[in-house]
């Protein structure tokens, strides 16, 4: 829109914004791909499940999304570890909430060097950083 080019950047910082941008979509919030996303949405407000069994579906489900849509990734690994962590509210009161730690270990197809991708995110309901 500015008439300039738009800034450039490595295949490793772009496979792991991709991954993250896999991991926060819900399905159907890509009109170009319906299918594209996380089943993590669905698991959002499942506060009944015990914590090992969410962190099971959370890995399982970004396994699937990110096998299914990182094709530069040769995938190793997704390691998910959950935490209560204080979070601030819209109105500035703190909440305790869940907190989603994602590792992702693997090699780059192209390259076949390490790559290693840690983001988290808040459950309950689903924000991020």
């Amino acid at each position: 829109m500015e008439k300039k080019e738009i800034e450039k950047t490595n295949l490793e910082h772009s496979m792991a914004q991709f991954i993250n941008l896999v991991a926060t979509s819900s399905y159907g919030e890509c009109k170009f791909d319906e299918s594209f996303g996380c089943k993590i949405w669905e698991m959002d407000f499942d506060l009944l499940s015990d914590q090992n069994t969410l962190k099971d579906r959370i890995r399982e489900a970004l396994i699937f999304s990110i096998k299914k849509y990182e094709y530069r990734l040769d995938l190793a690994d997704v390691e998910v570890s959950i935490t209560e962590a204080k979070s601030v509210s819209y109105n500035n009161n703190m909440r305790m909430k869940k907190k989603i730690n994602i590792v992702v270990n693997g090699n780059v197809k192209k390259t076949n060097r390490p790559f290693n991708f840690y983001g988290y995110f808040f459950v309950g309901p689903l924000s991020y950083i």
